[in-house]
């Protein structure tokens, strides 16, 4: 029998390195890519063209930085070259993790409702049933759940993530930083959890593995 683990496709990892543009999140792309967002760029063969372009001006960004991410033995890289909608969803569930305590202690019915509205059923029976287990949840959530469960959930994902790689090398921290919404590689969003890097990278890869274990096994050494 064939034990041996699937190794990295090469595409993650070239898309990460060399078109950048094509996982930079909506709120930074609206600031920094001129055209990004209109009508015109949408057709494939045009938004091809508008992507190489783009990319090119994000590497320029990045300066000396902009070297290819080649050493993938980093804890947070299966986080980092993660596609956008498996980011999102660890992004959320991450945050989920932080406001557990806070949601683990609603008991009205209406409490409830509007939580499972919020967030989905699945999600909140999944912080409810298994999240203690991962994290307590932090003590002081008030402030952020005022800007809405799923929105606060995010914020503090976000955060959680960029201070999961932020003890990476420069090119890949950078360029992982850009996948996420602008400013969550600040310090007052990556430290709210009091994590330190190496533990807020622990808890993501525990909720990346029970989000998407077949992308995590792509990376034998890490986990």
């Amino acid at each position: 029998m064939n034990t041996a683990r699937p190794a990295l496709p090469s595409a993650p990892l070239q898309r990460f390195n060399l078109l950048p543009s094509l996982d930079l999140h909506p709120s930074r792309a609206a600031l920094w890519l001129p055209g990004h967002g209109t009508a015109w760029v949408a057709a494939p063969a045009t938004a091809r063209h508008w992507h190489r372009r783009w990319s090119q001006l994000l590497l320029e960004r990045l300066q000396a930085d902009a070297q290819p991410v080649r050493d993938l033995s980093h804890p947070a890289t299966p986080l980092a070259l993660a596609a956008p909608a498996l980011l999102c969803a660890t992004v959320r569930h991450a945050g989920l993790l932080l406001l557990g305590k806070s949601l683990r202690r609603r008991i009205a019915r209406r409490d409830v409702n509007a939580a499972q509205a919020a967030i989905g059923c699945a999600a909140w029976n999944w912080v409810c049933a298994r999240g203690a287990a991962l994290h307590p949840g932090l003590d002081d959530t008030p402030p952020w759940l005022d800007r809405g469960l799923a929105e606060a959930a995010d914020q503090l994902g976000a955060g959680l993530l960029a201070q999961s790689w932020n003890d990476a090398p420069a090119p890949l921290r950078r360029r992982a930083d850009w996948k996420l919404p602008l400013d969550a590689e600040s310090p007052a969003s990556r430290e709210v959890s009091g994590m330190t890097p190496s533990q807020a990278c622990d808890l993501c890869l525990q909720t990346l593995h029970l989000l998407e274990p077949e992308w995590l096994s792509s990376f034998p050494t890490i986990h």
